[in-house]
């Protein structure tokens, strides 16, 4: 069942390509990180009276520009991470990764997106969905995590120092049935 959701899923993105590039829901259940609680390594200082909150990331405005006052934002951190908190356990789908429109997309190279236990966790204890490859300002990345089970979604740029900035972020997934 899950395979069939995620495969849907898959076929609901490419098939919307437009959307898609527009950073809204594409197909299936709701954004499971709009609004929820999140966290990052640092956050980015006051420049001209913005501030690159975390939780800019899961506001559900996905204009990628920084002077929009929509992104997140670290320091340069090494191992700058940023995460959400889904509330609880799901079998995370997919993650969507809307990059800075304006300016320095090649910081995300090498970003990886985890699915874990505790808010920051990149350790080998997290499930690791992929790697964000392209790194285009303004990019749009999507991530399959293949029913990774997790309520805590991290994505860190490993291994550098950094600055991690975000455009928007959405988590795709599905309840998890109950034990019985």
């Amino acid at each position: 069942m899950l395979i069939v959701w995620t495969w849907l899923l898959a076929l609901g993105l490419m098939a919307g390509h437009g959307e898609a590039q527009n950073c809204t829901q594409i197909f299936g259940g709701p954004n499971l990180a709009r609004g929820r609680p999140t966290s990052q390594s640092s956050t980015y200082p006051v420049a001209s009276g913005i501030v690159g909150l975390s939780s800019n990331a899961v506001d559900g405005n996905c204009d990628g520009q920084w002077s929009s006052g929509s992104c997140s934002h670290t320091c340069g951190d090494l191992n700058a991470w940023w995460s959400v908190d889904l509330g609880r356990e799901y079998a995370i789908s997919l993650v969507v990764v809307k990059n800075r429109e304006d300016f320095c997309g090649k910081r995300m190279r090498g970003a990886t997106i985890h699915v874990g236990d505790q808010m920051g966790d990149f350790s080998a204890r997290s499930f690791v969905c992929g790697t964000i490859a392209d790194i285009r300002d303004g990019s749009l990345s999507t991530i399959f995590c293949n029913g990774a089970v997790g309520r805590f979604i991290t994505i860190v740029i490993p291994n550098r120092v950094e600055y991690l900035h975000l455009g928007e972020v959405e988590v795709y997934g599905t309840n998890i049935p109950p034990q019985a």
